[in-house]
């Protein structure tokens, strides 16, 4: 974590030779360090007011006999990151839970913000997973009636882990979902209610109209933020739009366990002044770490692992149920999902490539051959930067726009994981070569 940003540093200090520092030297020095922050998803927020405390403590300081500029540097890097999470302070959230239970004050209301395919539903199973092996009962609120599949995936993942679900019927108003799941956990005393809400944009003012409904009939006892660490600045922004629209108290940051850089959590921190509680570190309902500030701050100087804490055995999420979650999550049509669900049973792997869009608006499907992971890329790429490609009357009919958490991406993620799946049980499947080829060396056109 923070490669990128320990070379950096590295290099900005050593380029500097005199004893005693001016502006101009460390406005050199500083700026492959502040290129180098913005590439580990550190804000600019931070990074100004990082580089002008850098300035103001080292312009005309003259160097001891045993010091360097580049232990300097370092040494101020770490005190204002620690700073910045400090100030953020901690939610001990089993703690808080405790407290409430002792002091008989009802159940213990949790509600989950963010947008699409951030890994949100799968975040609200982890935690579920978490607290019940604290002690703590569960209920979980399906209050996400807006996308395709989202109720049967959080019952889904509720029924592996005996947990109950209240839900209604697509089109419900998410509000009374979420007041009897409420009403439910007073009548048998469960101690905390779980609410997974729709994925939405935060510049979708209805979407986040109907959050604030939700908190204002539930009143939750903390609301929490889930972004995707890989997004970078998006998430970022997409954190600093939520909290001006309703003052989350801390966020969960998903996939850390393929983030290399890190600098979210640095600027959501600083930007809301509210704490990271969670990581996401895999795929497994077991994959959740508390967030440890010192040892955050550490991870970014030492050669340390972030994932070197997450130990003991884990449940993991079946394979099938996580890709099918990916392709949920990926905002495409209910033909696509119910399509690409058939194949992940059957072992077959398909893409939707906008130049097999037919002309009457219907999605087409391409059966891949055995070089899928090869094709996928080059797929990918080109639905995210020819969007014109891409009839507006498809599944993929959405812009794709730099904020979002790419659909796009989600689903190739989806499609990349059936493939393996697909090799899996290609020998007991396919055992006579012709029938393969048949199956999986050809284009398709769905009618």
């Amino acid at each position: 974590m923070f490669d990128k940003l320990k070379r950096a540093f590295s290099n900005a200090a050593k380029s500097i030779s005199q004893r005693e520092l001016s502006e101009k030297d460390l406005d050199e020095s500083l700026f492959d360090l502040n290129v180098a922050l913005l590439e580990s998803d550190v804000s600019q927020e931070v990074i100004d007011d990082l580089s002008q405390q850098i300035k103001d403590n080292l312009v005309g300081m003259k160097l001891q006999k045993n010091e360097t500029t580049e232990q300097i540097i370092a040494s101020m890097l770490k005190d204002n990151f620690s700073k910045i999470l400090a100030k953020a302070g901690t939610v001990d959230l089993i703690s808080a839970i405790k407290t409430k239970k002792q002091n008989k004050g009802g159940p213990f209301k949790i509600v989950f913000l963010g947008i699409n395919g951030t890994g949100k539903t799968t975040t609200v199973a982890k935690v579920a997973n978490l607290l019940k092996k604290s002690g703590f009962s569960i209920v979980i609120a399906a209050a996400d009636t807006h996308r395709a599949g989202a109720i049967e995936q959080i019952s889904s993942h509720a029924e592996k882990l005996s947990i109950k679900v209240i839900s209604q019927r697509y089109g419900a108003d998410p509000s009374a979902v979420s007041r009897d799941a409420l009403e439910y956990a007073r009548k048998h005393y469960i101690d905390v209610v779980l609410i997974d809400t729709a994925g939405r944009m935060q510049t979708a003012k209805n979407l986040m109209d109907e959050i604030g409904k939700i908190v204002k009939v539930i009143k939750p006892d903390i609301k929490l933020f889930v972004g995707d660490s890989l997004s970078g600045n998006d998430t970022i922004n997409q954190a600093r739009e939520f909290f001006s629209y309703t003052e989350f108290d801390g966020a969960i940051l998903t996939k850390t366990d393929a983030d290399a850089k890190g600098g979210s959590a640095i600027s959501i921190s600083y930007i809301t002044s509210k704490p990271i509680i969670y990581l996401g570190v895999g795929q497994g309902y077991d994959d959740i770490i508390k967030f440890n500030r010192e040892r955050f701050v550490e991870t970014i100087f030492n050669n340390e692992s972030l994932l070197d804490s997450h130990r003991g055995t884990q449940t993991s999420l079946p394979q099938e149920d996580y890709v099918v979650s990916d392709i949920e999550d990926a905002n495409v049509g209910k033909d696509t999902v119910s399509l690409l669900k058939d194949d992940v049973l059957e072992g077959r792997s398909r893409v939707f490539d906008p130049n097999f869009v037919t002309e009457d608006g219907h999605d087409s499907e391409v059966l891949l051959t055995e070089n899928s992971t090869e094709v996928l890329p080059g797929l990918a790429k080109e639905l995210v930067n020819d969007e014109s490609k891409i009839d507006s009357s498809s599944s993929f009919n959405n812009p794709v726009e730099p904020s979002e958490s790419s659909s796009i991406d989600k689903l190739t993620t989806g499609i990349e994981k059936i493939s393996n799946a697909k090799q899996k049980v290609e020998e007991e499947e396919r055992k006579d070569q012709g029938e393969k080829k048949s199956r999986f060396g050809w284009f398709k056109k769905k009618k």
